[in-house]
């Protein structure tokens, strides 16, 4: 009789272990599997259209898993975010709104004859290989603002900022990027 006891407390205490694991990392499902969006994704210095199809690639895996849509490339939303780290590098600072100016300041062209729209923005740098794809992607789902970027329902439209090897604060050869999120409807024209 002591034995399926002491089984059941093995059990009980293997359960709760293994929920606890769960619960200290419950994100890590939504980090795409090593490969999944090919060699890239562990690699710096990528060129542009690289690093927006893997940054994409990671960022739609984790929509897959929460039972959300794929986002799609928006050419607007890809400058607006270029634009915002280009500032960033130019200001020297890191922040939502580029040398003092307001957020939206570069979404212009994507929110231009919109009756609506919502955006979000995720922004992140690092040296070395903390700047690669898959490490800024598994860096924004372990924080609650940008995790709640990437898997808001709403969001139909994304733009991946990229910009390779700059100093920036006073770091060589950091890697900074952007995801730049956008839903919007446009004003109806009657004749």
């Amino acid at each position: 009789m002591r034995l399926p006891v002491l089984a059941l407390l093995l059990a009980a205490a293997l359960a709760f272990a293994g929920a606890a694991a769960a619960a200290r990392d419950r994100h890590e499902s939504l980090l795409a599997p090593s490969g999944t969006c090919g060699a890239a994704e562990d690699q710096l210095g990528l060129d542009q259209a690289t690093a927006r199809v893997v940054m994409a690639c990671l960022t739609n895996y984790a929509r897959r898993q929460y039972g959300l849509r794929p986002l799609r490339l928006v050419p607007a939303l890809n400058a607006a975010g270029n634009a915002k780290l280009a500032a960033d590098v130019s200001c020297g600072a890191f922040t939502h709104e580029p040398c003092g100016k307001p957020f939206s300041s570069v979404f212009a062209a994507y929110i231009q004859g919109s009756s609506r729209y919502q955006l979000g923005e995720n922004i992140a740098w690092g040296t070395g290989e903390l700047g690669s794809p898959r490490q800024i992607m598994n860096a924004w789902l372990h924080s609650p603002g940008h995790r709640q970027n990437i898997l808001t329902a709403a969001f139909t439209d994304l733009g991946i900022g990229y910009s390779a090897n700059q100093t920036f604060l006073g770091y060589d050869g950091a890697s900074l990027w952007s995801q730049e999120f956008g839903t919007r409807s446009r004003r109806l024209v009657r004749h």
